[in-house]
């Protein structure tokens, strides 16, 4: 990833979805008019965009820190931290939120040339007021600074004395006033290595505080690890955590029933004989225990089991297309252990039965 990939990836729009053709009308095209819009179907249904009230909350929350920090003097500022579990989708969701400010801060309507700005009066240089590199395994300092120096076009060779300081004069010459590090639970402060990145990341935090910037942290499982319980992290850290849908509260599940309505708002104009409530009412309980509420692997279920219905010319969805589903490993590893924890229990209770009737 570099300054020009993110510019361009911010201002590409994602390819529209297909205009919903009724089903009586894809009845009466020709053969190969039905295989090209069932094409469009198959390649960009599974990529919409999914509407969800947990990441809205996560966004509105993002911009309630960001704009906090923006109204602090200059110095260290909060550090945002986002977690979340495996396969949740927090690198896609930071990137989206960070897109749209871009977007909104650039205004610029050329995805190819980056926008031209002038830290000082006799200088012009690239304007780049978002940063986003991603922490390897094993990471070093100087494994930060050349990311960041590579993002920003500038060599990364040399001491880490040295390119340090050019990381942060780059970082006031182009402006960045948002530093996005991802897959910081890579950090391994076992090491002396490792600790000493988690020492320089609040040193970065203090320089870009200096220019009046952000640093956002994005990682799996922080609660609780090295990074959320270091002294000095944990003094100015704001956290935010992203997580798939439960259904074990009242809240719960009217959340995840509302994100079922949200999908079938989406989804549902492509297969008009499938009427709204299928999945919001009806299959419910049996999507939510196929995906435990994971975003993905719920617009999988959803569009592929449509799909396979509207291939079968099939005018209503049954339990059994949902089950046929093949979805994650992740999914389909959890869903196991649910019906196998059930068993058990289901055992446990019939004992108990016997043992009181015997008695």
């Amino acid at each position: 990833m570099d300054a020009l990939m993110w510019h361009a990836q911010a201002l590409t729009p994602p390819p529209d979805l297909p205009e919903p053709m009724p089903t009586a009308r894809f009845d009466a095209l020709a053969p190969a008019e039905q295989q090209a819009y069932r094409t469009q179907l198959r390649t960009i249904l599974p990529t919409a965009v999914v509407p969800s009230v947990l990441t809205q909350r996560a966004r509105v929350r993002l911009d309630l820190l960001l704009a906090r920090n923006d109204h602090r003097p200059p110095g260290a500022k909060s550090v945002i931290g986002l977690s979340a579990p495996f396969a949740v989708g927090k690198s896609t969701f930071i990137k989206a939120w960070a897109h749209g400010r871009y977007r909104a801060q650039v205004a610029l309507p050329d995805p190819v040339s980056l926008p031209v700005w002038n830290p000082r009066p006799d200088q012009s240089a690239s304007w780049i007021p978002q940063v986003y590199i991603t922490l390897r395994a094993a990471a070093k300092i100087k494994d930060i600074n050349a990311a960041i120096l590579a993002y920003l076009g500038y060599p990364s060779e040399g001491l880490i004395r040295v390119t340090t300081s050019r990381v942060v004069t780059v970082l006031a010459t182009h402006g960045v006033r948002l530093l996005i590090v991802d897959d910081v639970h890579m950090l391994n402060t076992g090491s002396v290595e490792g600790r000493n990145v988690l020492d320089y990341l609040k040193f970065l935090n203090t320089e870009l505080g200096e220019l009046g910037g952000t640093l956002v942290l994005v990682g799996a499982n922080l609660e609780g690890g090295p990074l959320y319980t270091d002294p000095q992290i944990a003094g100015r850290l704001d956290k935010i955590a992203l997580a798939p849908f439960e259904i074990t509260t009242p809240a719960g599940r009217r959340d995840w029933q509302q994100l079922l309505v949200d999908l079938e708002q989406l989804l549902l104009p492509y297969f008009d004989t499938i009427p709204p409530g299928t999945f919001s009412h009806a299959y419910a309980g049996p999507v939510w225990r196929r995906t435990q509420g994971y975003v993905g692997d719920t617009l999988t279920l959803l569009v592929e089991s449509l799909l396979g219905a509207f291939d079968d010319a099939e005018d209503d969805l049954t339990r059994h297309r949902l089950d046929a589903v093949a979805l994650s490993a992740r999914a389909a590893a959890a869903e196991a252990d649910m019906v196998t924890a059930a068993a058990q229990s289901n055992r446990r209770a019939a004992r108990k039965a016997k043992n009181a009737d015997a008695s």
